[in-house]
């Protein structure tokens, strides 16, 4: 008899499993922020890797989220100019909600939670100074989807997020990113 349920309990969870859409994309685009020492916006790039599934009927999606963007920035002061670098890891935690009939055309919002390890690299003629720091990462994000076939996907997507990081004026990053995916 316990053969049997445990039979049946792998079956079940199997079909269950079956029923959900998985969705793997890439993404990228461009990044602005502010930096406590200049007073010009630091401008960069972004590589986003999601993974998200969906179970069938559903309107919200569970996915992962692992990201690298690059920042810079120049400071002149004094006659000597600065250079600052930025680097971030952040790794997060992403439902999405998909709103929009059963059409190849939806939007879409997301919310990003997670944690952020970060470089920070300023260059001049006098001093060099660099360091590493964890940190939390919150985002919201919206954006819109176009569904070719039963696989592949194109969007649109612009996040705003929140790092809570010492080497920030204000904490906030503005992505704008283009991307491609495919379901299965």
């Amino acid at each position: 008899m316990k053969y049997i349920l445990l039979f049946l309990t792998l079956v079940f969870c199997f079909l269950d499993l079956r029923s959900q859409e998985g969705t793997v994309s890439l993404s990228g685009g461009y990044v602005l922020t502010n930096l406590r020492e200049v007073r010009e916006n630091a401008t960069g790039f972004r590589l986003n890797g999601t993974y998200e599934f969906m179970p069938e009927g559903s309107k919200v999606a569970q996915g992962f989220s692992i990201c690298y963007f690059n920042t810079a920035a120049s400071s002149t002061e004094d006659s000597q100019t600065i250079n600052y670098k930025l680097t971030h890891f952040p790794v997060c935690y992403a439902p999405k909600l998909y709103f929009g009939k059963k059409s190849s055309v939806k939007g879409f919002v997301k919310c990003s939670l997670g944690l952020h390890y970060s470089g920070y690299q300023a260059t001049s003629p006098v001093k060099d100074y660099s360091s590493w720091d964890w940190g939390f990462y919150g985002g919201l994000s919206g954006g819109a989807m176009k569904s070719f076939g039963e696989s592949f996907i194109i969007f649109l997507e612009y996040e705003w997020a929140y790092l809570s990081n010492s080497y920030y004026r204000d904490g906030f990053v503005h992505s704008f990113m283009v991307g491609t995916g495919y379901k299965f």
